[in-house]
């Protein structure tokens, strides 16, 4: 599970990208902002097997990610402050989770490490 940072300011426009309205031949130009989250999520996509399930969810649809970090945790056998610390950790902006585990929170590591990461967590070669 990935759970996404903070998105940069929105300009306005049809994505809430940097609007320029005319600018190339009078077409608007959406800037891609630096997204750690979609760099990892492909580096996982493409490293792991097609049946490893991949989440992208925002800290704010904690409706769905506390319950599912308190499950992912008790699955793990954690329990009391321990678990609560896993919760906390799995909150944080770009934090990383694989099988219940926090593996990073409160900022990505490079998609490469991320990979190695995942895998050796999920046990696999």
């Amino acid at each position: 599970m990935l759970v996404r940072g903070a998105r940069g300011p929105g300009g306005g426009g049809c994505c809430s990208g940097d609007v320029r309205p005319f600018d190339a031949g009078g077409q608007h130009h959406h800037r891609t902002p630096d997204d750690p989250v979609g760099a990892v999520y492909r580096a996982l996509r493409t490293g792991l097997p097609d049946d490893v399930a991949i989440e992208v969810v925002s800290p704010s649809n904690w409706l769905w990610l506390v319950p599912a970090l308190v499950g992912d945790g008790r699955r793990r056998g954690l329990r009391g402050a321990a678990l609560r610390r896993s919760v906390r950790a799995g909150l944080a902006l770009e934090s990383l989770i694989a099988g219940g585990s926090v593996l990073a929170s409160g900022g990505l590591p490079p998609p490469d490490a991320a990979l190695a990461a995942t895998r050796a967590e999920l046990g696999l070669p």
